[in-house]
């Protein structure tokens, strides 16, 4: 791993202590189908971690976002019998209307002691479903990289209340997505929208969804001045900090999130720091000032997860070679994490020793 802090900021700075590359495996890229063997079993117990498998009651189908809810609920958002192949999508990106939407519920509540599906919802409504963030109001945030769209749902009434972007339209003006990613909400209402497969930008909107400010990848020394898929949102709130998991180009770079005021507020998109050569990042996520990510496979890496502490620059990685093909990833309030992979699919539980 390389870091690099890339604005003056006394409370955060990266380590330049190696964070080993690695990773890989996506909607989008070649499958290596994984036998259920001794490598791929389940429930490992390492030096470092416990990693167990997370089945819920109810079969569900393949898991591309997971949060927990203000229950401590798994929050599964997944794709019922629908799968991401070579006919999904059209040449222009628009998705294959022959598919329809999906008539099945796509999101499913489950509770961490038993297992046990207590809610589903989500049926007619979507058409690829890809990230999943909660809000600190419960609600739920959606983004469906088929209808070119991202969709706030209500936590009560399970309807969706707001809609950003056309349907099955897209695009790259401030109206459009094009297969967006993932999403992330402040408590004051503003929203973050990684955008995407086919655009290589990150949308700032406010409550009511006018847009505010786009973030452009940061311009560093060797490397790409664009994103390059950016898969993964990771708000660090009181740290006025986003970050963003740049898949394709093995890195995540951090930003300010432009949601202090005063004097010394500084303006969204402002680059902060970086993590480079780290591998192909799917997931980020943030707990108590830990960004914690997930990998695969890479040409000269295991995959594995990692952690860095946002206040030390202090680095570890772990599971190393335990969590292959992975694409979503949620931390409970007790540190346990919950990661889904693609093939097989299936929820795993990590837990440090």
């Amino acid at each position: 791993m390389r870091a690099s802090c890339l604005y003056a900021v006394a409370f955060l700075a990266y380590a330049s202590s190696a964070l080993p590359v690695d990773y890989f495996y996506g909607d989008q890229q070649q499958q290596q189908p994984i036998e259920e063997g001794e490598e791929n079993a389940v429930n490992f117990e390492q030096d470092k971690e416990d990693i167990g498998l997370f089945k819920p009651s109810k079969e569900i189908g393949q898991v591309s976002g997971l949060a927990i809810d203000k229950d401590g609920h798994v929050v599964a958002f997944h794709r019922s019998a629908r799968v991401w192949d070579e006919k999904s999508f059209n040449s222009d990106e628009t998705f294959n209307k022959n598919l329809g939407v999906i008539n099945n519920n796509t999101i499913a509540i489950i509770n961490r002691e038993d297992r046990k599906t207590l809610e589903e919802f989500g049926a007619g409504l979507f058409y690829m479903p890809h990230g999943l963030t909660i809000d600190n109001n419960g609600d739920y945030w959606v983004t469906d990289v088929g209808s070119h769209q991202v969709h706030k749902i209500d936590s009560k009434t399970k309807k969706i209340v707001m809609t950003l972007g056309e349907k099955l339209v897209p695009g790259e003006d401030e109206k459009h997505f094009c297969k967006p990613t993932d999403v992330a909400v402040a408590k004051n209402g503003h929203i973050f929208v990684a955008d995407g497969y086919c655009n290589s930008r990150v949308l700032k909107f406010d409550a009511k969804g006018n847009l505010m400010a786009q973030i452009n990848a940061a311009i560093e020394d060797n490397q790409s001045p664009e994103f390059l898929v950016p898969h993964s949102l990771a708000l660090i709130e009181d740290m006025n900090i986003i970050c963003v998991a740049d898949r394709e180009n093995q890195r995540v770079q951090c930003f300010s999130a432009g949601l202090s005021e005063g004097d010394r507020t500084l303006p969204t998109g402002i680059p902060i720091t970086s993590a480079t050569d780290i591998g192909r990042v799917f997931a980020i996520r943030e707990r108590e000032h830990y960004l914690i990510g997930v990998t695969g496979k890479s040409d000269d890496v295991e995959a594995q997860m990692f952690s860095i502490d946002m206040q030390t620059g202090k680095t570890e990685t772990f599971a190393k070679g335990l969590v292959r093909n992975t694409h979503a990833l949620a931390i409970a309030a007790d540190g346990v994490m919950f990661v889904s992979q693609l093939e097989p699919s299936r929820i795993l539980e990590v837990s440090l020793l």
